[in-house]
């Protein structure tokens, strides 16, 4: 259901181009994005203000960090899990334990890395490097390297 979720909101919002921009389809699905500085270990924030939702983002973290950010916390908004939701690095370990953060985690994977498009680059384009496709997708070689892994490209990621 995750899966399916994450595609219809990709197949919706996404305007076909690498890499996706989260921070678009958060605003076609009416949902505030704003950066704040000074935010210390907190990532991010999802909450409803005056009935509509709102992410608020880490503006002193990297733009990777603030992508896979939007694109998690609207895994949130997609997947009903509540109303409030505040993320700090924890949220976003490798061990996560908690299923609502780890479905959010899928989510932001799914959205940011669509297996169909980095099958296409792959399979049609011959790009293998691994650099060249954390570059063209914008996530980090931990996302990369779970992605591939989930798409059966590497059998076992070393993290």
């Amino acid at each position: 259901m995750l899966k399916r979720i994450a595609r219809y909101m990709l197949a919706k919002h996404w305007d076909g181009k690498l890499p996706v921009d989260a921070f678009a389809i958060a605003r076609s699905e009416n949902v505030t994005v704003q950066r704040e500085p000074d935010m210390g270990a907190v990532y991010g924030r999802f909450e409803f203000v005056d009935g509509q939702p709102r992410i608020v983002v880490n503006g002193d973290a990297p733009e990777l960090r603030q992508r896979f950010v939007v694109a998690h916390h609207l895994g949130h908004l997609a997947l009903e899990h509540g109303t409030h939701f505040t993320c700090a690095s924890r949220q976003f370990s490798l061990y996560q334990l908690d299923e609502i953060e780890n479905q959010a985690n899928r989510f932001a994977l799914e959205m940011l890395v669509p297996g169909f498009a980095l099958n296409i680059l792959i399979q049609k384009r011959n790009i293998t490097n691994f650099h060249r496709l954390t570059d063209a997708f914008e996530v980090s070689e931990l996302a990369m390297k779970l992605r591939l892994k989930q798409l059966g490209w590497i059998k076992r990621a070393r993290i």
